[in-house]
């Protein structure tokens, strides 16, 4: 191997291994058996997580653990097959009473691309445990009255973040928008999840 590109590929190695050390792993404890609360402040055609997904077949059981889930959810969302999905995801940390913006900031124009990509940070929380996987791939949350079929399992939020996060509440908000085309539909999705950081041991 020329020894430019040996020492090129060293370099690498060495600085993926520098930010995998200085990485901070985080498990996010949740307030809410429920685990999703409505965004505040949100125009009236603005829908929460009910609006998306209908729960009346799940269960969602608390304890020292966390939340278990189990049963089947429907998908509700009034948009169209062929519609584009964006998801938008804002850190938000409360402090003197009011929530204040943070630099974690995430945005994916095609989320349903997505959806199973174990790189992503829902896969081991959300779409790991879907049981047709094969049909939520294919219709994602676009086709209404698609069942979504879990198996039981424990909600594990882990993030890993680069520097050290301050203690105390935070919500992680979730707004999904559906475009035909490039057209904005008028249904945005928007709903949290608040809690608390707890920095997990390497």
């Amino acid at each position: 191997m020329n020894r430019g590109l040996f020492k090129i590929w060293q370099l690498l190695i060495l600085f993926d291994s520098i930010q995998s050390s200085m990485e901070i792993k985080y498990e996010f404890i949740m307030e809410d058996e429920r685990i999703f609360t409505a965004c505040s402040d949100e125009p009236p055609q603005t829908l929460d997580v009910h609006g998306l997904l209908d729960f009346s077949e799940n269960t969602f059981d608390m304890d020292e653990s966390g939340v278990t889930i189990s049963g089947n959810t429907t998908i509700i969302w009034d948009i169209q097959p062929s519609d584009r999905v964006q998801l938008a995801v804002s850190v938000l940390y409360f402090d003197r009473g009011t929530w204040q913006p943070t630099t974690l900031n995430l945005m994916y124009n095609d989320f349903c691309k997505l959806l199973f990509d174990q790189n992503q940070f829902w896969y081991d929380s959300f779409t790991k445990h879907i049981i047709n996987s094969a049909e939520i791939k294919e219709k994602c949350f676009r086709v209404k009255g698609t069942i979504i079929m879990f198996e039981t399992y424990s909600v594990d939020l882990i993030f890993s973040i680069g520097f050290p996060l301050k203690n105390g509440r935070y919500k992680i908000l979730y707004r999904f928008t559906a475009f035909d085309k490039n057209v904005k539909r008028p249904n945005d999705i928007c709903f949290e999840i608040r809690g608390d950081f707890k920095k997990l041991r390497n």
